[in-house]
């Protein structure tokens, strides 16, 4: 059954996909690099009218034209040095989420192996049953054969042969219960636990195992179910998440380097270089009230 569930292989990937939301909070702790390039052509063209000497009509037209290819690349960086704490409690809500995730997987794990445990027992039981009916039935089959002798030989009536009849007919309509239930159980099994029952053993008493009273198994069930467990991470990742979306009432403060260099191929061929830094302050003024509703 723990090899063959889809439900636990669902459950683990799942886990799988939540271990990388505390990578992904953690990139707001670092910086973040783009590069940029270019290249391309441009055409320029420049009439300029010509006049007659000492009369200042226009004769014509003297053009030219230049074409060259500018090209270029920079690299750009950007550091946030605040954010109103959003990576911090982004972070810590993705613990939380992961942690939770796990018990939720445990408590899955238990309610699986709880249905085969039950699948198996309900397959001893149902088969139990069958055989104690069939055997019922082979009894009230030969308490028929007795009854109809004496009835012959005048000992009993009629009615003591008709009710042998009813009694037999209820344990065969039994006997037919019977088997259902055990093909019910078979299937249940092999739905549980993936393959065919065949020669299952009978399961070992477990009152050894149970706790001494029912106080403690309430409070063994409080501390260690992982249901419960799951539900408090559950609660710790919600009041993180409402923190992290205060956090964009806070003002953010950022550091952007860029670096550049191009080429600006003319008739004299010429290089820039160039770099800034720069430190930004962003304050929100106003939202429209969308930060505040999603808080509340």
């Amino acid at each position: 059954s723990y090899v063959n569930t889809p439900e636990l292989n669902a459950q683990r990937a799942n886990v799988r996909a939540l271990d990388e939301l505390v990578p992904q909070a953690l990139s707001g702790y670092r910086p973040r690099l783009s590069g940029t390039a270019e290249v391309g052509r441009t055409w320029q063209e420049l009439q300029t009218p010509t006049r007659q000497p000492g009369t200042g009509f226009r004769t014509g037209r003297v053009g030219s034209s230049d074409a060259f290819s500018p090209r270029g690349f920079g690299l750009q960086i950007d550091q946030t040095l605040f954010n109103g704490f959003r990576t911090e409690n982004s972070t810590r809500a993705a613990e939380s989420q992961i942690l939770g995730a796990r018990e939720t997987l445990r408590n899955t794990e238990q309610n699986v192996l709880l249905n085969a445990a039950t699948a198996y027992m309900n397959v001893l039981r149902d088969t139990a049953l069958l055989n104690l009916q069939r055997n019922n039935v082979e009894v009230l089959e030969e308490q028929l054969r007795q009854t109809r002798d004496r009835f012959k030989v005048g000992e009993v009536t009629r009615t003591d042969v008709a009710q042998s009849e009813a009694r037999l007919a209820l344990a065969r309509s039994q006997l037919s219960a019977a088997e259902g239930n055990l093909k019910a159980s078979i299937a249940t099994y092999r739905q549980r636990v993936g393959v065919e029952p065949r020669r299952l053993a009978p399961a070992q008493p477990i009152e050894h195992l149970l706790p001494k009273d029912i106080d403690v198994a309430v409070q063994n069930a409080l501390s260690n179910h992982p249901a419960i467990i799951a539900s408090l991470h559950g609660v710790d990742s919600q009041q993180l998440q409402v923190k992290v979306v205060e956090s964009e009432l806070y003002p953010t403060v950022s550091l952007q380097g860029t670096l550049t260099k191009r080429w600006e191929l003319t008739s004299s061929d010429s290089e820039s270089y160039g770099g800034t830094v720069l430190a930004r302050l962003s304050v929100p003024i106003y939202e429209g009230g969308q930060v505040y509703s999603r808080v509340r």
